[in-house]
């Protein structure tokens, strides 16, 4: 059976399982997620979605939260539908993240929404000057890469595909990016 047939038949089973856990107190929710992290099979898949829903804004239908996935910030970001985020990815959404629908975010991508400022004081070490929060949005029908690194202030328009191993930052154009910067290397048709 595949993700969206399931959603299709259980879906509001799973919505009502989700809304008897908000009543809970996010940081147990969120606990609970780092908790089940690891969980394999469609029994950690369905855990994991459930307890992302009771914590997050919005988070849409036939959602994959692969395993060892670390999020942070989790107030700030939006997921929309048939989303799969797979294994060993980082997510920080200080700045603020959304997620289109049918994305795919391949294992060990970083998405991270914020930057350190190196140009303060010389009296004030880099590490302990002030951060830059930025929004990322990630348009519909996106494919990233595995390895790849999405930074603060980065917009990916729908129907892109992020290279593996791609670090990108700033307004991305359509078609298929790669490099360290991004930069397009193909139309897509």
């Amino acid at each position: 059976m595949t993700g969206r047939n399931f959603f299709k038949y259980f879906g509001k089973f799973i919505s009502l399982i989700s809304f008897l856990l908000s009543v809970f107190p996010k940081k147990f929710n969120l606990f609970l997620f780092n908790l089940f992290s690891g969980c394999p099979t469609y029994c950690g898949t369905l855990i994991r979605y459930i307890l992302l829903k009771s914590i997050i804004k919005d988070l849409g239908n036939n959602v994959y939260i692969g395993r060892w996935c670390i999020i942070k910030n989790i107030n700030n970001l939006t997921i929309g539908n048939n989303v799969s985020i797979h294994d060993m990815c980082y997510i920080d959404a200080l700045g603020g993240i959304k997620i289109g629908n049918n994305v795919s975010i391949a294992h060990q991508c970083s998405l991270i929404s914020f930057e350190h400022n190196y140009n303060d004081e010389q009296t004030i070490p880099i590490k302990y000057q002030r951060i830059i929060k930025k929004n990322i949005i990630l348009h519909d029908n996106i494919w990233i890469g595995c390895g790849s690194r999405i930074l603060a202030g980065t917009i990916i328009p729908q129907k892109t595909v992020i290279a593996a191993n791609t670090v990108t930052k700033g307004e991305l154009k359509q078609g298929v990016n790669a490099g360290s910067p991004a930069r397009k290397i193909k139309d897509i048709l």
